[in-house]
């Protein structure tokens, strides 16, 4: 009988037997099956749990890409969507409704290419009339208490509704900044921490570095009134949840990171970090988490439908190109000069019906010509109502992009001018400054001297490089400071 020898299966190679190529591809089916599919259940039931539906539900709206939604709408017809964020502590916190962090996203989409973006932030400690409702007597406050006055069953709506604390909240804000809010995010401590964690933490370069030595070390309703001393340091940080959330609450800080202004601006860092970090390629494997996390400390009159197609809006936006702007007391707002002259911090509108702050607010999208122009502007303050117009205004135009800078005080006069003295290369933006306005670009003659607040210009400008001048007139501030100062 023959002996049959068999070959030896070599040592390098790894595969077993049954490994065949048919049964890998049909192993690596089933694999890929199981992951997307657990994957895919996960994420309807966070779905669910961050909109309120019902698992199903939220799948089939997923589906639809967002059409239907009235953001969708918007976007093909070009009109602008605007989304109120209130971020307050939450139940276990002192004040648990009292919006810690207040913040307006307008999104201007564009023909071409995508959309403009805004984030606007608003103080918290801006004493502001709140609205309650039609047939309720509103009362004045700080903007703040406008969300817990909702929550606190003070508006048209029972505290038991998802949308409690808007109902009162959006009105005031739309009162004061003179625009339409389409949609409301209302997001506590705890989901906003939860929500960095689950993506991973997040990156934020740190503009200053800074100590805090009066950060709330807890709660008082839980008899911790103490206070913690938090330190960050100057570049890129990477930051979980707990530091974003101290990151964005810092009230106290030195180097000029206690004010308004700096808090608002770390704020929109952090916002903007999460936002790249949730759809990037890591993040979005974290989605479910991230739902998750939110679920039930998140209010909002956004559904699926919407949702998807805010993302579809905007997700080719350049961070960027994003314009960030605060309302504060660098521009639109002054402090009632505490503790000297008031018994507690309040911020007030040098216009107490709000007209400036609404004119600005709608002209938010400067012309993107303007800005790239990049020709100076100064502004000189000739309305003679020592409210330091020009320092405001070359403040707020900054804000949006322009190269502005504060010229002083001239000689009064009652009619703003925009005068071009760049020799065409400024065009765009004097006729953007002239629109927002309401006046027309003033070309001068060149003359050897020209007294300051003259249609010439001031003097110091005559022999200044190719800008645009803006004198500030009484027209300016009677339009927009009909009834400057608040007296109580």
């Amino acid at each position: 009988m023959a002996t049959v020898s068999r070959r030896r299966r070599s040592s390098y190679d790894l595969l077993p037997r049954w490994a065949t190529t048919k049964r890998i591809v049909l192993l690596l089916a089933a694999v890929i099956t199981l992951v997307v599919g657990t994957y895919g259940v996960r994420l309807a039931f966070a779905l669910g749990h961050a909109f309120h539906q019902n698992p199903i539900s939220a799948v089939v709206n997923a589906l639809g890409g967002g059409n239907g939604s009235s953001i969708d709408a918007a976007r093909r017809s070009m009109r602008r969507v605007n989304i109120m964020l209130y971020g307050y502590g939450g139940d276990g916190h002192d004040g648990a409704y009292l919006s810690d962090s207040i913040m307006l996203v307008s999104i201007q989409p564009e023909p071409n290419g995508p959309p403009k973006v805004a984030e606007v932030s608003i103080p918290r400690d801006w004493y502001v009339p709140i609205q309650l409702g039609p047939g309720r007597r509103g009362h004045f406050g700080r903007i703040n208490e406008a969300y817990s006055d909702g929550m606190s069953g003070l508006g048209p709506v029972d505290r038991s509704e998802q949308n409690a604390g808007a109902s009162v909240a959006d009105p005031t804000v739309q009162h004061l900044l003179g625009v339409n809010i389409d949609y409301y995010v209302g997001v506590d401590f705890q989901a906003f921490e939860s929500a960095v964690d689950a993506v991973g933490g997040v990156d934020v370069t740190v503009p200053h570095t800074f100590t805090d030595t009066q950060y709330p070390a807890g709660e008082c309703d839980q008899g911790n009134c103490g206070y913690m001393t938090v330190h960050y340091n100057v570049g890129l940080q990477h930051l979980n949840g707990r530091q974003a959330l101290i990151f964005a609450r810092s009230r106290h800080g030195d180097d000029g990171e206690g004010s308004d202004f700096a808090r608002s601006h770390r704020q929109q860092l952090i916002i903007a970090a999460l936002k790249q970090k949730a759809v990037s390629i890591g993040g979005l494997g974290n989605l479910p988490d991230l739902l998750n996390a939110l679920g039930d400390h998140v209010r909002t009159n956004l559904t699926i439908s919407d949702a998807e197609a805010l993302f579809s809006l905007v997700q080719h936006v350049n961070p960027s190109s994003i314009e960030h702007v605060s309302i504060d007391n660098t521009n639109f707002l002054y402090d009632c000069g505490y503790p000297s002259s008031c018994g507690a911090y309040y911020l007030y509108a040098h216009d107490r019906t709000f007209g400036a702050i609404n004119h600005f607010v709608q002209s938010l999208f400067v012309n993107a010509s303007a800005p790239s122009e990049a020709v100076p502007v100064t502004f000189y303050d000739a309305s003679g109502m020592r409210l330091g117009a020009s320092h405001r205004w070359a403040s707020v135009m900054s804000m949006l992009g322009l190269p502005a800078s504060d010229g002083g005080p001239v000689v009064r006069q009652a009619v703003t001018q925009v005068i071009d003295e760049s020799g065409g290369r400024g065009a765009q933006t004097a006729r953007w400054l002239a629109s927002y306005f309401g006046v027309s670009v003033t070309t001068p003659t060149p003359t050897p001297s020209a007294a300051p607040g003259t249609a010439s210009a001031p003097a110091s400008a005559a022999t200044a490089p190719a800008q645009v001048v803006v004198i500030l007139g009484t027209g300016e501030e009677h339009a927009f400071l009909s009834n400057p100062g608040v007296g109580d």
